[in-house]
């Protein structure tokens, strides 16, 4: 008896430490599942097609019997229990919805970082390009004095050379008559030399002629 006792208390420790086990354990029901669409309005009536758990059908008809009839974005039509039918998506086709929004959000983030960032890129061009173009503009702007300079010590230069010529005309037209005054002035001279050569012998002949009459 003592032995039978034994044998019981062991089976139930055992017996008892597999319900702790299977109670202390999570499981969760799985959200695929696939939900026969009926020819009819009963379990006996042909499956026409299974429909995925999330899937959007349009309502045809109620009945009071607990079906409705669908019609199926390919164009099938059937009955199927009415607790199976919700007003709103399920679960899992909401959280693939969301999950895709948060996808979109996340390029959305992307691009709009990537987009401030060709602004910033954008702008530092923006500020060079900015001082390039105030360079070229000084660069320009010291082109035209200096071309205006220019214009102007050309214009300076002609009048000099202008007057240089006219100084020059002077000076020959100075030396000209300076020339031809010298060349008169020697020829008076050596015609007054002539002049004095046949002069001065006969003065000399007549006062000897006269001392000698005395």
């Amino acid at each position: 008896m003592k032995i039978l006792f034994v044998i019981i208390a062991l089976f139930g420790t055992v017996v008892f430490e597999d319900m702790a086990s299977a109670q202390a354990e999570t499981r969760y029901i799985v959200d695929q599942a696939k939900l026969p669409l009926r020819s009819g309005q009963s379990t006996s009536h042909a499956i026409v097609r299974m429909l995925p758990s999330g899937m959007a059908v349009q309502v045809l008809e109620q009945s009071s019997s607990g079906y409705t009839r669908v019609r199926t974005p390919g164009g099938k039509e059937g009955w199927i229990l009415s607790r199976y039918l919700m007003k709103e998506p399920a679960a899992r086709v909401r959280l693939i919805a969301a999950e895709k929004e948060l996808s979109k959000l996340h390029q959305l983030k992307q691009q709009r970082a990537d987009l401030e960032q060709q602004q910033r890129k954008l702008q530092t061009e923006n500020s060079k390009l900015q001082h390039e173009l105030a360079h070229i503009r000084k660069t320009a702007a010291n082109a035209v004095a200096i071309a205006n300079e220019n214009s102007a010590l050309k214009a300076k230069a002609a009048k000099a050379e202008q007057a240089f010529e006219s100084l020059r005309r002077e000076t020959d037209s100075i030396r000209s008559g300076a020339q031809q005054r010298w060349f008169m002035l020697g020829g008076g001279a050596i015609l007054l030399g002539i002049l004095l050569g046949l002069i001065l012998p006969r003065l000399k002949f007549r006062r000897k002629d006269r001392w000698s009459r005395y």
